[in-house]
């Protein structure tokens, strides 16, 4: 048995090792996992640098998400748990880079036998940013038009297929052309470059029909571009931003179109939401996955032992999906 821990703050690359045979506690409330995959998320390089609503106290766990069944039960905990397979909601209040994890038992979502684990495990995060970010702000309707930056990212592909399923057509903004042709294979209806004159280009390409929603993972100026497409009263949702900078609105699309500028951290949400809530959005998008509807990218797998090629593989221009821890269950 063994795990990642955190050593310092910093770049996960540089302040992790592999700990043998971890002292593993399983409270009244916990189970613990013998995981089966878990993915490397780009939260988790918020987490290792301290750039995170969640604070690493090092020596810590890592690893945001993934997918395990349960060998030990609380003895508090649900006995109809034991010897399920289960999903760990992201909170980042246990790690999952480990052959086994112990995590709070609100903290997993049983899942079905015979589905891909890479897939499964990558269910909490994105796809589930992408569901509350179509249904908690806007009252969708099939042929609505929305907008997003970082449009072929992991999240900017779940909201494609969420949004084709409900009838609702995208308008992807990606940095290069290649990322262009991922967006569009991945089902975007519109497609479009970043650049200088992105609001030209939005309107020209809408023509004359406006956004519904902007949701923006890029922060800076390109979701203020996407916003002069919005209707009167529209909304921007931020969640994330890969500059580190936040989004920036044109004040005249601010004040004159009464635009409103939300957060979204789906953190929160597996804090508030009842339970059963939680459950049925995990239910669906299992569905959506097991149909082959739900499909995030896989660049490669690794064993947890060689976690420096896949940090580097994560790290590589040459990446074409998401890279992931996989576990030997064989022997469990």
């Amino acid at each position: 048995m063994s795990q990642l821990v955190l050593t310092g703050i910093g770049d996960y690359a540089q302040n992790v090792r592999l700990e043998q045979q971890p002292e593993l506690t399983v409270g009244p409330d916990d189970v613990l996992l013998q995981m089966e995959a878990a993915p490397i998320n780009p939260v988790d390089n918020l987490f290792s640098n301290g750039w995170y609503a969640v604070q690493p106290q090092v020596p810590s766990f890592i690893g945001s998400e993934g997918v395990g069944r349960v060998r030990t039960i609380g003895a508090a905990v649900d006995p109809t748990l034991a010897g399920r397979r289960v999903v760990i909601l992201g909170s980042y209040e246990q790690g999952a880079w480990a052959d086994q994890v112990v995590v709070p038992a609100r903290n997993v979502v049983a899942v079905p036998e015979g589905i891909d684990a890479t897939q499964l495990s990558m269910l909490t995060i994105n796809p589930i940013t992408a569901h509350l970010m179509l249904t908690r702000y806007v009252d969708l309707k099939p042929g609505d038009w929305i907008a997003q930056t970082l449009g072929n990212s992991a999240v900017a592909r779940s909201v494609i297929t969420l949004a084709r399923i409900a009838g609702v057509r995208t308008l992807s903004v990606v940095r290069s052309e290649k990322a262009a042709e991922e967006a569009r294979a991945a089902g975007g209806d519109l497609v479009l470059v970043d650049g200088d004159d992105l609001a030209e280009r939005t309107a020209s390409a809408l023509a004359g029909q406006r956004l519904r929603l902007v949701l923006d993972g890029a922060g800076g100026s390109t979701a203020g571009a996407l916003a002069t497409g919005l209707e009167p009263g529209g909304t921007v949702v931020s969640y994330s931003s890969a500059t580190g900078e936040p989004p920036v609105l044109p004040l005249g699309s601010l004040v004159y179109g009464e635009l409103s500028l939300r957060g979204l951290w789906v953190v929160n949400w597996f804090h508030t939401a009842p339970r059963a809530e939680i459950e049925k959005v995990v239910a669906d998008l299992v569905d959506l996955v097991a149909g082959g509807e739900l499909v995030v990218p896989v660049d490669s797998t690794y064993p947890l032992h060689r976690y420096a090629e896949a940090f580097a593989r994560n790290a590589s221009p040459e990446r074409t999906g998401k890279v992931l821890f996989t576990f030997d269950t064989t022997g469990a």
